[in-house]
């Protein structure tokens, strides 16, 4: 093999890949197929050459991850899995050339299913021993255009199988536009936006008929030096001048006041609460606060009240939020977001009142903040490339390809990371680092057994093991649920906690002078089974204890050897609710840990697995819990049940902006509508026969918060964070800061005529007000595609936001209109249909109506949607439309 040959190989060498069957083995397998196809003039070589790419289901799992590789002798190939998700195909002997227009198809399984396009990642390439790699060219970007369609059911369903001892069935099809209009019916047009602010006020007047013009040039804002950073804030947005002295009129004056607002039944003061006061007969408008925070909610009130002309109503506000902690959940580890990002993210967050950013900083596949004296982290963890051996660099996991690039390689500067600060206290948005760990640690162990080799090339003894994070001669065998057979930090081993000792000196002296670190978060969620089992350090220091010990004894050493280094820094504790648990739903005693607080991210709450108690039961036993629930709060989930979408589905098979929206934190178990297969749930299969797996809430002030998170294994771009955030975020900004009186209404039927009323009016303000503001800051929110039927030949469309424009084309896409009142289409057309964002800049992904000469029409027989199923989920009769 020669450069010239392999790189003729990955201009000529088409690729194609594609699911051709969920259901041959129940829930256990899938069959995928690669296609090569020779377009060039020469023959590709049948030998010296691998492809190597990302799937996250594991491949040929009878035989991997086995270091044999498994040989599938029909297609003289052999498949190898090299780490996380990263996998090597090879000719073996016999494999032969493919020639000039030839096809050369490849079959094989892998574990469970695959129902979506972004399950396959871009940047396959080719490698050749002693040459450089290559990526095969019709791999890369983003469009995915070397994945096959989705076109038949068992390609876009999960599983389909009844068998002696069980039965399942996945009830989601893609959405027609018919489906998609039946969803749409009952959120009616209100021609405008009526939530004047979100999230939505404790107590707001408004009137209309009065107005104060803030485009003149006389206004002054007026100040008391603690809120000064608040008003210069206010006036960079509106161009007008700070002074302590007040004029006559036109002005707004920051009050520092103790304000009270009821909350919970009571009447409640704290730093947050805010009264906003706009008085157009006294010609000014009037912020008190007791401190900075709830200063800086009223100007972003203010903001949300004004409209394109700069005119604000007659209002009196009394306002303040349900929880102190109003989170999102970044992950910058899988991929890079840049400082910049960052920054865009949290201006966002202030504009809805949402004050915590958790960043995932590691995980197995980054390491991304710069550690002084230890710069191997970032050297060898920040950087994913062509390394097998990962002695430079990670592998190139997720898709980054051969060579070292963003979003696969990247991390903070410790000045970075000091701007990311700087700008969030301005915001009052506290940072919350994470560092994962013992758990998804492969980044940070190959980044310390760099260190260690240079300190031994170096012949310094002293610092060899200072840091290292596992035992070399460990024999155990485990596999993380992201395919990892090496990522778990042995707690067993002193220097794992000299390691974190470090990290933590540095962590807080970043943070000193800026924000001082309050919380540290462990991670410490999905440790493999199987980890430390046999490794002689852990045999040794628990039989110098005469114990006997497993799994759940070594995790736990190392929860409270962390709890008792941060608690005598003064650190609070956060982990994912597995870090803080013993086994199934049971929490640690809360005595084990000596932090002052200990806070409990309650993610895993698949409601059929019986997991759904577990917020309850950490509130209960004294953790502080935030929800974190990944059925309604985790952004990586697509928006709907279609190939085409992007997203996991490993908790709910979708997640739309109306299911965030109708989230209840202080009402769990009432959030339990529908199983991952989509079908209906009762309370038995929630709760158990005698109600074990959903424990009251005995201790509901342990409930302090709500967090959204964009998990970003998917996610490698800036548009792409915004589509999976945006308009979500603003269902979670309602959620975190407003408490809606029919989350507490314990008859079924009267809450959800009640929120789905709530949601009409969030659905409209969105469509007539909050997306062009999204627009306005250059945020690639996700535009939904539209519904549509067609009645007598006239066609009705609506979407999920009223307020935005549907264009149908009868032209394959060649001219665009706009959808008029009593449209009207001949039969026996295929009608394009598309929705445009708020700007117009922008639109949704293309659907089409298949039309017929009959009264209403509908898509193929084979896309049908099961009415049942959008019952259910949305509680309401099809009669309202048929």
């Amino acid at each position: 093999m020669t450069q010239d040959k392999l790189d003729y190989m990955a201009h000529f060498m088409d690729i194609k890949y594609e699911v051709l069957d969920n259901f041959r083995d129940n829930l256990r397998l899938f069959e995928a197929q690669i296609t090569f196809t020779n377009r060039g003039q020469e023959p590709l070589p049948g030998a010296e050459w691998e492809l190597i790419w990302c799937q996250l289901n594991l491949a040929e799992p009878d035989s991997l991850p086995s270091e044999n590789g498994a040989i599938i002798e029909k297609y003289k190939v052999k498949l190898s899995h090299l780490q996380g998700c990263m996998f090597k195909l090879e000719p073996i002997s016999g494999f032969r050339s493919i020639r000039p227009g030839e096809k050369r198809r490849i079959r094989y399984v892998s574990e469970n299913y695959s129902v979506a396009k972004s399950d396959t990642y871009p940047n396959w390439y080719l490698a050749s021993k002693g040459l450089e790699e290559r990526v095969v060219e019709g791999t890369t970007g983003e469009s995915l255009s070397f994945v096959g369609e989705f076109d038949q059911p068992n390609k876009w369903k999960r599983y389909d199988y009844k068998t002696e001892k069980a039965e399942g069935h996945d009830r989601y099809d893609p959405f027609t536009p018919r489906a998609r209009y039946v969803l749409n019916s009952d959120v009616k047009d209100l021609g405008r936006p009526t939530k004047l602010i979100i999230p939505t006020p404790v107590k707001i007047n408004v009137d209309t008929s009065a107005t104060l013009n803030l485009e003149t040039r006389d206004w002054q804002i007026v100040s008391p030096p603690v809120f000064y950073n608040e008003a210069q804030y206010l006036a960079n947005k509106l161009g007008f001048k700070v002074t302590d002295q007040k004029p006559y009129s036109h002005y707004i004056w920051f009050n520092q006041a103790d304000v009270k607002v009821r909350l919970n039944g009571e009447e409640v003061s704290n730093d947050e609460v805010y009264e906003l006061d706009i008085d157009p007969f006294k010609g000014s408008i009037e912020i008190r606060a007791r401190a900075e925070p709830g200063a800086f909610y009223a100007v972003q009130s203010l903001l949300n009240l004004m409209d394109d002309r700069k005119l604000v109503p007659r209002a009196k506000i009394f306002d303040g939020p349900r929880y102190p902690y109003r989170g999102v959940m970044l992950d910058v580890a899988r991929n890079f977001h840049p400082k910049d990002h960052v920054i865009r993210l949290l201006d966002t967050m202030a504009m809805y009142k949402l004050n915590k950013l958790h960043l995932h900083l590691t995980d197995d596949e980054g390491w991304r903040l710069e550690i002084p004296g230890l710069e191997e982290l970032t050297q060898i963890g920040s950087q994913r490339c062509h390394d097998p051996d990962e002695t430079k660099c990670l592998l190139p996991f997720l898709g980054s390809g051969p060579v070292a690039s963003s979003p696969g390689s990247g991390f903070y500067t410790t000045e970075d990371y000091q701007d990311i600060l700087r700008h969030a206290k301005s915001l009052h948005i506290e940072i919350i680092p994470e560092l994962d760990m013992p758990g998804h640690g492969h980044a940070a162990i190959k980044s310390m057994e760099a260190r260690r080799r240079k300190m031994l090339s170096s012949n310094n003894p002293s610092e060899v093991d200072k840091y290292t994070l596992i035992d070399p001669a460990d024999p155990s065998i485990y596999k993380s649920i992201q395919l990892f057979t090496d990522n778990a930090i042995n707690p067993c081993l002193q220097s794992t906690y000299t390691f974190i000792a470090k990290v933590l000196a540095e962590l807080i002296e970043l943070h000193r002078e800026i924000m001082p670190l309050d919380i540290y978060h462990f991670g410490g969620d999905e440790v493999a089974k199987g980890a430390w089992e046999n490794s002689s350090f852990c045999e040794n220091l628990f039989t110098d204890q005469s114990v006997t010990f497993d799994h759940k004894d070594i995790k736990q050493l190392f929860v409270s050897q962390v709890s008792n280094l941060t608690a005598s820094l003064g650190l609070d504790l956060a982990a994912w609710e597995d870090g803080v648990m013993e086994s199934g739903s049971t929490p640690y005693s809360r005595n084990l840990l000596q932090n002052e607080n200990v806070y409990g991210y309650a993610w895993d709450n698949i409601w059929e697995w019986g997991q759904a108690g577990r917020a309850y039961s950490l509130a209960n036993a004294g953790y502080k819990v935030v929800m974190a629930q990944a059925t309604h709060l985790y952004f990586d989930h697509p928006y709907e049940p279609d190939p085409e979408e992007r997203g996991l589905y490993w908790a709910p098979r979708y997640t739309d902006t109306r299911k965030t929206f109708g989230f209840m934190p202080q009402n769990l178990y009432m959030n339990a509508d529908v199983a991952r297969s989509g079908d209906r749930l009762s309370r038995k299969d929630v709760c158990g026969e005698d109600g074990k797996f959903c424990p009251r809430l005995e201790k509901p002030e342990n409930i302090v918060g709500i967090q959204g998170h964009l998990w970003s294994e998917i996610i490698r771009n800036r548009d792409l964070a915004d589509q999976m955030l945006y308009p979500r975020f603003l269902a979670l900004a309602e959620r975190a800061w407003h408490e809606a009186d029919w989350e507490s209404d314990r008859n079924n039927r009267s809450r959800n005529k009640r929120r789905d009323a709530d949601w009409v009016s969030f659905a409209n303000t969105l469509g007539y007000r909050e997306l062009k503001r999204l627009d306005e800051k250059g945020l690639k929110y996700a535009v939904p595609p539209p519904g549509a039927i067609l009645v007598r030949n006239k066609l009705k469309t609506n979407v999920a936001y009223p307020g935005l424009t549907v264009e149908y084309s009868i032209d394959d896409g060649a001219t665009w209109c706009e959808v008029q009142a009593d449209q009207k289409i001949q039969p026996s057309v295929i009608v394009l249909l598309r929705t445009k964002s708020a700007d117009g800049g922008r639109t949704s992904r293309i659907v089409s109506l298949k039309t017929r000469a009959s009264k209403l029409a509908s898509t193929s027989s084979s896309s049908t949607v099961h009415f049942h199923f959008i019952y259910l989920l949305f509680s309401f009769c099809l009669s309202k439309l048929l």
